[in-house]
């Protein structure tokens, strides 16, 4: 979380957004665990399981780049590096 923090960080004034979403755990340990860890970007609390049927998926973490117009780009299981952030994300956000 780290990464995509400071990835996120550097990158909202154009126009990078982060959403986290964490599914299955109560309100309460989401908000500690956003406290911890310093997040600045939005976390959404998913109780219902919605995310991993919208975008077909099981896999934790997961990751999915959204461009300006709503077409999901990119895709990731497992942790991002700054170097693929910078690799792969960087020239959609530039478009």
């Amino acid at each position: 979380m780290p990464t995509l923090n400071s990835f996120y960080n550097d990158y909202a004034v154009e126009g990078f957004v982060i959403i986290g979403i964490d599914d299955g755990e109560e309100l309460g340990v989401v908000k500690d665990y956003v406290a911890q860890q310093g997040l600045i970007f939005p976390i959404w609390v998913d109780p219902s399981y919605l995310s991993e049927r919208a975008f077909n998926t099981m896999n934790l973490p997961s990751s999915f780049l959204i461009d300006r117009q709503g077409q999901v780009r990119l895709q990731w299981v497992g942790a991002i590096s700054r170097a693929m952030l910078e690799k792969y994300v960087v020239p959609i956000i530039e478009e």
